[in-house]
């Protein structure tokens, strides 16, 4: 069931605007508490949303192994991306550094759904959207 009824492309900003409302929060949480704690804290709280979500919507909480495997393995990268990313986001001169740097994703993303993904298309345009992200991170990179 999809969640958001509009487009790829409006559901993508709402979620990059409501990340970037969370990244500002999380840096002044930064001030007051330890990484662990603030994730810890964030991540209880989204689990019980995600919980009622989907008990409202009579979703099955039963999955298989395959998919607790792959949970599994993304929780790890989750795990080690997270602390990653508050640590950034507290060290960083401005918390748009990080964000943008961690937004470096997109090659990684892109490239790597290519090949896992061979239905996956990239588009000369796409390309170059890609390419003009990673020249944003490289000159963010210089600045230091």
């Amino acid at each position: 069931m999809v969640f958001f009824q509009v487009s790829w492309f409006t559901a993508a900003l709402i979620g990059m605007f409501s990340f970037a409302c969370m990244a500002l929060i999380l840096k002044k949480l930064t001030y007051w508490l330890p990484t662990p704690i603030i994730l810890l804290y964030l991540f209880t709280f989204t689990s019980a949303l995600y919980l009622i979500l989907g008990i409202k919507r009579g979703s099955q909480l039963g999955i298989s192994w395959q998919a607790l495997g792959l949970l599994a393995l993304a929780s790890v990268f989750a795990f080690i991306g997270n602390l990653a990313d508050i640590e950034a986001l507290k060290l960083a001169p401005n918390p748009g550094y990080a964000s943008a740097v961690k937004a470096g994703q997109i090659l990684v993303i892109t490239f790597a759904a290519l090949l896992l993904f061979p239905e996956q298309k990239l588009s000369v345009q796409g390309m170059c959207g890609v390419l003009l992200v990673f020249f944003g991170v490289v000159m963010l990179s210089l600045q230091r």
